[in-house]
Parts: structure tokens; C-alpha cells; sequence
């Protein structure tokens, strides 16, 4: 290689690693490419495109790029790479025994013991992931990357007090990580530090690729600059997210009244009924980028200087339409809506979402109707639920149709999807099935959510079991049951 493509290189490969470093995953790959086009067969800078592909989950690529590469199999970068790829196909097995190959190259090396982590982690052997994060720690105290480790160790499984510790530690050698000061904020919101948890939320756009949304348009430092001003506000995240968020753009109306509120098409029918004041569109139907201020939904709560639960309003959603929905009810039975499985995409639905074998304990009561709500999981063609005759499927009619449904019936009982926040908005008597490491937005709440009046909650007592909550459901609905018969 002659030394200007190898200057080049560099470059291109320093370039990469700072993309890397801040969370511009896509930007670090382009540069990477760059790199290794300028230098075939680099392992520094194979090594570097594995670790993109394995953030991002680019399964194909990363298999494309072990394969070109096949003649240095014998390499232990390649062999880490082929490791990860089992790891993200789920063969957790043959990706151990990888790892237990690679012995030789000190960086590769402590690469592999992460990995080995991150798959007892997914099988939810904690202790041994702990022990390797800890036996890393105690040679290298000085390396913020393994206090984060180790704190996210702990908020992924619920245990937010000492997750918060160690992204403290982390930050007091590196202050300026983001993604660690976006998990502090998480733990914060958590243990309702609401002033301080939203303040770091903003860290949310910390990764490039996440940017926000119309950044023609600026964004407003304090509420005084929006009074009687035009506002665009846009939707962030899931489904729930807008829903649970847009009370705070009611709490707007205080400041000005010229609000537009864009969101996913599916919601807005639902929305427009938010306020006269509030002119709710889909971003095809966003016609005019004529704003003064444009503010992400979930941005609100700081604009608000929302700092204490006492500061957060609830405002019921009225359907303004008529009915439209033309399932007819039995009700000389109890009515229930239910909700197993959320976004399969969402970094934690394993744990949130309930697999149906376990939900199913729920429709043997032969005196209650069931209507599913949520949306079938893609690539289920053969889903299980359908041989049971009290269970009706209205999981593909829209929003607002399962909306003007859910109104008519007795309860609305859902794992942590979308459901339970239509329904909680709605008003609707509801159960929440909740997992032990909840969202920050449950908070630590066990019985009762500040975010819905209507809404109990059902939780976890123990880490990824669901039996404590299943043994309470069936006896609060054979209640409601009886009353419903006697009644």
C-alpha cells in the first residue's frame, strides 16, 4: 500500500472511531468502509465494522462481511465476528464455544468476554455476567465502559439504586458520556426525580442517527418565548409514548393556542380529540413547516418544569364520534379486553410482553367473553389462540375502532403496550401486567400509576415470572365475574 491511500486510511479509520464513539453508527460505517476499501483486509478495521454491525443488528451485512473475508478464518477478529453472528442468530451454544476459542489477542479477548456476558444475559444467567463485568472491573477500575456495563446490568433487571451507583462511578472518570448520562436520567425518572430525570432525558438524541425531527425549525429555550406563539410538536417512540405524553400539550394551551400535534396516522382520530385547541395531523398530511417553535412530545415535562408527581395533570379523552364498531356484546357476561404482546422490535419486550401460553390461564372462565386488542406479532401465521371460543380478534381493526370498543366494555386488562395507555387515557377500568424492571414512565409503583386514574397495577414480584400476577388476576376477575352474574 502506497502512503498516501495508507494517510488516507487513518483517516478514514479515526473518523470511524469518533462516529463510533458518539452513537453515529451509520456515519461510523460509511467511514469504516472508506477505510478498508483504501486498505483491504485491515483487521482493525474488520474488527471495528463487526462491532457496528453487531449494534446496529445488521445481521446480513455482518455475515457478508465474515464471508468476504473468509480467508483469514484463522484470524481471531474473523472468528469474534462469526461469534457475534451466532450470538444475534440466537445459537447462544455455538457462540460460546467460539469464544472459548479465541485465546491469543488481549483486545479480542476482552471483546469476547463482553459477548459472553451479553449472552448470559439473554439467558438470563445475571449472576455470571455480573461476575465476568466485575472480574474486568477489578483490572481495569480506571475504564468508565465497565462501571456502565455494570450499571446497565442492573437497570435491565430492575435493581435501579445500584444501576444509578454505578453510572455515577462511570461518569466521575468520564463525565461526558452520553449514553451514560441518558441511563442516569432513566434511573432518575425511576425513583421520581422528575426535575433532574427530564432534564437528562433531553440526552435521548444523544445518538446522530436519532436526531430530532424538523431542525429548520427552532426549539424554544423556556415557556415564555411560546406564549401566542405557532407550535409544532411531533411524536417520539412508540404508540404509548404520544398517547402518555400529550396531556402535557393540553397543559400547552396555558401558553398559546396555535398548537399542531403530528403522529403516526393511527392515532389521529384518536388525538383530535385532545382539545379545540389542538390541531392534530399525520406527517402526510403535514402541509405547511410555518412554525415558530417546533418541540418533541416527550420534551414537554422540562419545557413544563415538571418536577414532582403533584405536577402531572390528567385529562380524560372523550370520543366525540359515533359508534362504528359493530361487534355486539353479550352482556349478561363480563366483557374484557386483553393485550399480551407489544412492539417484538421494543430493546425489552421480552420481558413486558406475555408469551400466550402463560395468558391463557386467564380464558378458561367460561362466563367471560375475551377481546384481543393488540396486533398479531409478525411472522405469526399460526397463531395458538384461535381454538378458543370466548376469545374474539379484533387486534386488526384500527385505533380508534378497538377504542370505541374498549369504551363499551367491563375491563381492559394488557401487559405495558399501547393498550393500556388508550385505555388509561380513556378512562376504562384496566389491569396492567406489569414486569419487575418496568419502564422509568411505571416508575416503582406497585398498585397504583399517577398517569392513570383507572388503571391498577399487577406486578411482578419476582424477575421474569408471571405467577404472583396471574394468581391475582384470576381472583379479581372471578370477582368482577360474580358481581357482574349476581348483578
Amino acid at each position: 500500500m502506497n502512503e498516501t491511500k495508507f494517510i488516507k486510511a487513518k483517516v478514514f479509520f479515526e473518523k470511524g472511531i469518533n462516529f463510533y464513539l458518539e452513537g453515529s453508527y451509520e456515519l461510523a460505517e460509511n467511514a469504516f468502509k472508506e477505510s478498508l476499501n483504501l486498505a483491504p483486509d485491515r483487521l482493525s478495521v474488520i474488527n471495528n465494522l463487526i462491532k457496528i454491525y453487531v449494534k446496529t443488528e445488521k445481521i446480513k451485512e455482518l455475515k457478508s462481511l465474515i464471508d468476504k473475508h473468509n480467508h483469514l478464518s484463522n484470524k481471531e477478529e474473523i472468528q469474534l465476528g462469526l461469534a457475534y453472528y451466532n450470538f444475534l442468530k440466537e445459537n447462544y451454544d455455538v457462540s460460546i464455544k467460539i469464544i472459548d476459542q479465541v485465546k491469543n489477542n488481549i483486545e479480542i479477548k476482552n471483546q469476547a468476554s463482553d459477548l459472553l456476558a451479553q449472552i448470559y444475559i439473554k439467558q438470563k444467567f445475571f449472576l455470571k455476567a455480573l461476575k465476568i463485568f466485575k472480574e474486568k472491573l477489578k483490572k481495569e477500575k480506571k475504564n468508565f465502559v465497565n462501571y456502565y456495563n455494570i450499571g446497565c446490568l442492573f437497570f435491565d433487571i430492575g435493581r435501579t439504586k445500584q444501576a444509578y451507583y454505578y453510572f455515577n462511578k462511570s461518569l466521575k472518570i468520564n463525565p461526558q458520556s452520553k449514553p451514560t448520562i441518558w441511563n442516569k436520567g432513566l434511573c432518575e425518572l425511576t425513583q421520581k426525580k422528575l426535575k433532574d430525570g427530564f432534564e437528562l432525558y433531553e440526552y435521548r438524541f444523544f445518538n446522530k442517527e436519532n436526531e430530532k425531527k424538523f431542525i429548520n425549525i427552532k426549539s424554544p429555550k423556556n415557556i415564555l418565548e411560546i406564549v401566542d406563539k405557532k407550535i409544532l410538536i411531533w411524536d417520539e417512540m412508540g404508540l404509548g409514548d404520544a398517547v402518555m405524553f400529550s396531556r402535557f400539550i393540553i397543559d400547552l394551551i396555558n401558553h398559546t393556542k396555535k398548537i399542531t400535534f403530528v403522529v403516526n396516522k393511527k392515532l389521529t382520530k384518536l388525538l383530535s380529540n385532545l382539545s379545540p385547541y389542538i390541531n392534530v395531523v399525520d406527517y402526510e398530511n403535514l402541509n405547511s413547516l410555518n412554525y415558530d417553535f417546533q418541540i418533541p412530545v416527550c420534551s414537554l415535562p422540562k419545557l413544563l418544569n415538571i418536577s414532582k408527581v403533584e405536577d402531572i395533570n390528567f385529562y380524560e379523552l372523550s370520543l366525540t364520534r359515533k359508534k362504528n364498531f359493530q361487534l355486539k356484546l353479550d352482556n349478561s357476561k363480563l366483557n374484557v379486553g386483553v393485550a399480551w404482546s407489544g412492539n417484538p422490535n421494543y430493546v425489552r419486550d421480552e420481558y413486558r410482553s406475555i408469551p400466550f401460553e402463560i395468558f391463557r390461564e386467564v380464558l378458561k372462565f367460561k362466563n367471560v367473553n375475551f377481546y384481543k386488542l393488540s396486533q398479531d406479532k409478525k411472522n405469526d401465521k399460526n397463531p395458538n389462540y384461535i381454538s378458543y371460543p370466548n376469545l374474539f380478534d379484533c387486534g386488526n381493526e384500527s385505533i380508534y375502532e378497538i377504542s370505541d370498543l374498549m369504551k363499551n366494555l367491563d375491563l381492559i386488562v394488557s401487559s405495558d403496550t399501547s393498550i393500556i395507555h388508550i385505555a388509561g387515557i380513556l378512562n376504562i377500568k384496566s389491569f396492567l401486567l406489569l414486569n419487575l424492571n418496568s419502564e422509568w414512565r411505571w416508575f416503582n409503583d406497585k398498585k397504583k400509576t399517577i398517569w392513570y386514574p383507572s388503571v391498577e397495577i399487577i406486578k411482578q414480584k419476582k424477575l421474569n415470572s408471571w405467577d404472583n400476577v396471574f394468581k391475582e388476576l384470576k381472583s379479581r376477575i372471578e370477582k368482577l365475574n360474580e358481581k357482574k352474574v349476581s348483578y
